[in-house]
């Protein structure tokens, strides 16, 4: 009975009310009714509007529940005093196993608190309280942990506390020595708390899956943990080395949000992990999994220089073979362009694991096709053929040079020939070149899937965004490093050869609405990714909807997105669509709702589309609040769309001025309602928000500073340092807090250094154009206390913000323009402060470039006058 209560506690216990702030958002959006008399970033009560409801929810409560000593005793008084109706093989059942009534009542309480750092924080309070099992043993036993690692609202700071509590857990200090327990503590021990290597091997890959969600640099904690205490009491080195693999395979998986930026932790971990199977006693092999990891790692790094400098030798043919410029480029032989992603699999190779589909497709993308031709080594986090749908086999048995025609490839492999393809076209530098390898696998007789269709209107999307060059483009600063090069990102290059190197083609390049006919007439449907990325990057919305009718969604889904005005939005109504929309992925539904609002931004429409344009927001909001995904992007989409300078959101006759202020009171209700979902921010966002705030101050200056204040206190919400694990958002989190400690910004008492790996100093690192937006939006509002924080943190946290900015393309110079603005805001003389104001502000500045210049790798240059006089005359 026991078992089975516990297994019927919920992981997620989420309640089923939600805030008035969906209502009375949605309320403004229906009636367009939207106060402008003042601004407002707390919600009240909304009843129905135009016959029409809404999901109701009370957001009067605090985002973290008050977690007391006090509540803790009452619930084992409580769990006392029903001991009598409890069945006595319960009472056994728990009894056998060092445990009373009271730790079950424990137990329960924590698995069904309301949010993960709730959960989190009476995890730390039941551990931090005299312990009362009859063993004296952990209060907590290991299921508790795992069932809260199934969380879905895992939050970075709640992670952070169930990082810690972990390392606490398998500590030697926790696990008593056998000198001061008996025989029979110590046999009750191994009942209560086998920490077998299946188990922790199932709470390490849970702990992987919530970093690469929400907090990406502590997985090299993670990485820690799981090489400190993986053992395997069998002695079976086989078993452990398949777990060692199988942690290596998930380390190498590409981060949710920013999965380039993120890669540097990701091998770092990979690294940990390697290095302890390398010098560990017991004769640990990679198996093809590790290699596969390490390789997927490498073809998503950047180029080296010899990469580089072996890609500009490539010429305008295809295949692009070598073209010596010199004659000094002659004694470069093939070998030198060997990129390190080919390496590694060689190396496999050489260790007896034969090429199959996944190593053959990585293979084209690192450089080198199947007949050892070249082709584009391409930047990817994804590999073609990787994924579980394809059948099971291998073309390992063909010769390297095989074309992989029809006549050779049985009808089961036809997948995975058409997976090799995918890569030849995604290596490839311009549209004709793709073309070329699209129509090579339809000549070989291929059936062509959704895939390979993918990756050819992908290229056709992004030609179709290039823009033609000009003089002043290249940054003067620039290095040959930062320049871009086929292959750096998707960008698609032109087709500039001379007419004898010209690349012809039977068939005119194609088009998206060309490939979709094509798709449709092979009999092939677009999949849900071809979907979103036709959606995300369309400039057509009838091509939006072109993919989304021939697209495989079941048709009540396609109804409910494209047909909205032809059904009631009434109570049932909303209930079917809250069923409906939960089938959808959420990438999915975020493209389809960032689609919706950029054909919302229109404002210069004729009056007689305006009325039709107007829907498409309202349906926006209103799927959106219907949904309430726990999903950032389609909230930022809605932040888009109010950050848009001169947008209408209203359709009647009102000005510009009451514009901008009915957007910004939106805005302050959509963080509203994701602050009730426990839904934290990114810095996306956030910079929609700096946005908002500035196009509403421009126009109406009442109440800007209390506008400025909003921002503040989000940006400060969102650097919060690691150990700063407070009760939510409702607590106001000011930017010099974090600035009060040592020189390193944290107190080594409690920086949180569990174990050997101490835990990143913040949850999130924004990158340098959040910061410049950040500190525009505080210069152009005259608050020269916020910039002075603002100075002050980013003397503390220089290092990881550097860090973040030298894994982007354009780190250098964007972090040398945030110096620029904060010297140039410094130095203009319409900003109005106090003498005491300037004071402070240019002692934290000096202190700021203090830090700068003692920094050993000379990253960052002092923005010189010159630089901050031509910045006071940009835009």
């Amino acid at each position: 009975m026991f078992a089975i209560y516990v297994d019927s506690v919920s992981s997620v216990p989420y309640s089923s009310e939600r805030s008035t702030a969906h209502s009375r958002l949605l309320q403004s959006i229906d009636n367009g009714s939207a106060s402008t008399a003042g601004i407002r970033a707390t919600t009240h009560s909304a009843g129905l509007v135009n016959n029409e409801t809404y999901p109701s929810v009370d957001a009067n409560g605090p985002r973290s529940e008050v977690t007391t000593l006090q509540e803790l005793e009452a619930i084992k008084t409580v769990a006392t005093a029903q001991a009598k109706a409890i069945a006595s093989e319960t009472l056994n059942f728990l009894a056998d196993r060092g445990f009373t009534l009271k730790d079950f009542a424990v137990w329960n309480w924590i698995l069904s608190s309301r949010t993960a750092v709730d959960a989190a924080l009476r995890l730390e309070l039941v551990r931090k309280t005299p312990c009362e099992t009859t063993a004296g043993l952990d209060p907590v036993p290991l299921f508790v942990y795992q069932r809260l690692l199934l969380r879905n609202d895992m939050s970075a700071e709640a992670l952070s506390i169930f990082i810690r509590q972990i390392w606490q857990l398998l500590s030697p200090k926790n696990q008593q020595n056998s000198h001061s327990r008996n025989a029979e503590q110590n046999e009750m021990q191994k009942k209560i708390i086998p920490i077998g290597l299946d188990a922790f091997t199932t709470m390490i890959v849970r702990l992987l899956r919530h970093t690469r969600k929400v907090w990406p640099a502590a997985i090299t904690n993670i990485a820690k943990l799981w090489v400190t205490h993986a053992r395997d009491n069998g002695r079976n080195n086989s078993r452990l080395s398949f777990h060692y693999n199988r942690i290596l395979q998930i380390i190498a998986l590409p981060s949710n949000e920013s999965p380039y930026q993120s890669l540097h932790h990701r091998q770092h971990a990979y690294f940990i992990v390697y290095r302890r199977m390398l010098e560990s006693s017991s004769r640990f092999t990679i198996n093809r999994e590790g290699y596969r990891a390490f390789t997927q790692i490498q073809l998503a790094h950047r180029k080296t220089e010899s990469e580089r400098e072996w890609a500009r030798l490539k010429g305008p043919t295809w295949p692009p073979w070598k073209a010596d410029r010199t004659g000094m480029d002659a004694d470069i032989g093939a070998d030198s362009g060997v990129s390190r992603a080919t390496t590694v699999l060689r190396h496999a190779t050489a260790w007896g694991y034969g090429p199959k589909v996944w190593e053959r497709g990585a293979g084209i993308l690192a450089g080198i096709d199947t007949d050892q031709s070249p082709t584009i080594q391409t930047r990817s986090t994804v590999v073609p053929g990787s994924s579980s749908s394809l059948p099971r086999g291998s073309i390992s048995s063909l010769p390297p040079g095989h074309t992989l025609g029809l006549d050779h490839v049985s009808k089961k492999l036809q997948p995975e020939a058409a997976a090799i393809w995918t890569a030849r076209v995604k290596a490839t530098r311009t549209l004709q070149e793709a073309w070329v390898c699209f129509l090579a696998c339809k000549d070989q007789g291929i059936t062509m899937g959704s895939q390979l269709y993918e990756a050819m209107i992908e290229k056709v999307i992004y030609n179709d965004k290039r823009r033609p060059a000009a003089p002043n483009d290249a940054d003067p600063e620039s290095t040959p490093e930062q320049l871009d090069m086929p292959g750096d990102g998707k960008e698609v290059a032109d087709s500039s050869a001379s007419h004898n190197q010209a690349i012809s083609t039977r068939e005119p390049l194609p088009t998206i609405n060309s490939l979709l006919e094509k798709m449709i007439s092979h009999g092939v449907r677009p999949n849900d990714r071809l979907v979103r990325l036709v959606l995300t990057h369309t400039r057509s919305y009838e091509e939006g909807v072109q993919v989304l009718e021939v697209s495989r969604l079941c048709g009540s889904v396609r109804t409910l997105l494209l047909r909205w005005q032809e059904r009631p939005w009434d109570q049932a109504a909303i209930s079917d669509a809250k069923a409906l929309l939960k089938t959808l992925p959420d990438w999915l539904f975020a493209a389809y709702i960032d689609f919706l609002c950029r054909f919302a931004e229109r404002a210069t429409v004729p009056d007689s589309e305006s009325v039709y344009i107007q829907e498409r927001l309202r349906h926006a909001f209103r799927l959106v609040l219907t949904r309430l995904p726990l999903y950032r992007p389609p909230w930022n989409s809605l932040l888009r769309l109010l950050s848009r300078h001169g947008s209408r959101v209203v359709v009647n006759k009102r000005s510009q001025l009451q514009q901008e202020v009915v957007k910004f009171e939106r805005a302050c209700r959509l963080l509203d309602s994701t602050d009730s979902l426990n839904l934290d921010m990114d810095f996306t966002g956030f910079s929609y928000l700096c946005a908002i705030v500035s196009n509403a101050n421009a126009k109406v200056k009442a109440c800007a500073k209390q506008r400025v204040e909003v921002v503040k206190t989000r940006f400060a919400q969102l650097v919060r340092p690691s150990t700063h694990v407070h009760g939510g958002l409702n607590t106001v989190a000011r930017l010099s807090d974090y600035c009060c400690s040592d020189s390193r910004g944290i107190d080594s008492a409690s920086r949180g250094n569990v174990g050997p790996a101490p835990l990143p100093r913040l949850f999130r690192t924004p990158h340098p154009a959040h910061l410049h937006v950040y500190i525009r939006c505080l210069g152009h509002h005259d608050d020269c206390d916020g910039l002075v924080e603002l100075m002050q943190w980013l003397a503390v946290f220089a290092d990881e913000v550097i860090v973040e900015a030298k894994e982007l393309a354009n780190g250098r110079t964007m972090f040398g323009r945030c110096l620029t603005a904060l010297r140039a805001f410094g130095c203009n003389e319409s900003i109005q402060s106090t003498e005491e104001q300037t004071q402070r502000y240019e002692c934290a500045l000096e202190s700021l470039r203090e830090v700068m210049d003692i920094r050993e790798d000379r990253w960052v240059r002092w923005p010189t006058d010159v630089e901050v006089e031509r910045y006071f005359h940009s835009p």
